[in-house]
């Protein structure tokens, strides 16, 4: 995990082996689970390890719980 201790989003890397998988499949594997997120790479100006954007501004505690389980 990435960032300031501020703002409405966070960003996760993959390493590892999950650093073969595509953040774009993730993404829309979430989707597909009732979860919004963007992939890395979409915000990226240089290659880099994929990862995921979140946003956790408008959604309640409770809500981000079963976000984080629908990902995982």
């Amino acid at each position: 995990m990435h960032g300031a201790a501020a703002g409405l989003h966070l960003t996760i890397t993959f390493s590892g082996d999950a650093a073969r998988v595509a953040d774009v499949d993730v993404a829309a594997g979430a989707l597909a689970r009732g979860v919004k997120v963007q992939p890395l790479r979409w915000h990226r100006q240089l290659p880099g390890e994929p990862g995921l954007v979140l946003g956790y501004a408008a959604n309640p505690p409770s809500e981000i719980e079963r976000a984080v389980a629908a990902v995982g």
